[in-house]
């Protein structure tokens, strides 16, 4: 049996990949895309991009995963089809975790030596970042429906 696009991201989690990652990657995955190299082009975003514990990486990991279902390859295309998903998503976001950023939401800075020992002892799974990592996935589920 399949696993689901929710359960996949958190299986991708606990395997140690970071939550921009996990999002991607699981999308892909969910979608029948394979590339060896699609974790990596969500590695810089992780920690809130660049570990600078700004926007968190889930959601940005979900924004690139609705950009793989729903954006443009070609500049006639219409790029608000991925767009206006993606503001809905931040949007939806926010309301829920009141924050798009890493800090905020951790309570934790991650920027100090102190913070992301802390984070990396917790575990992402441990930490709020599974909840967002599941928030997004529910919404890019949800969205991957729609589109095909």
């Amino acid at each position: 049996m399949a696993m689901s696009l929710e359960q996949t991201v958190v299986k991708n989690l606990e395997c140690g990949y970071l939550c921009s990652e996990s999002v991607i990657k699981g999308a892909a995955e969910n979608m029948g895309i394979t590339w060896d190299r699609l974790p990596a082009i969500a590695t810089g975003l992780g920690g809130g991009i660049g570990g600078m514990a700004s926007v968190c990486g889930a959601l940005t990991g979900a924004v690139l995963a609705l950009g793989l279902i729903n954006g443009r390859n070609t500049p006639d295309q219409d790029p608000f089809a991925c767009t206006g998903l993606a503001q809905k998503l931040v949007e939806s976001f926010n309301d829920r975790f009141k924050s798009i950023d890493c800090a905020d939401i951790l309570g934790v800075d991650i920027r100090t030596e102190e913070g992301r020992n802390y984070a990396m002892a917790q575990g992402l799974v441990n930490l709020p970042c599974k909840d967002c990592c599941v928030f997004v996935a529910r919404y890019i589920a949800e969205n991957m429906s729609e589109s095909r």
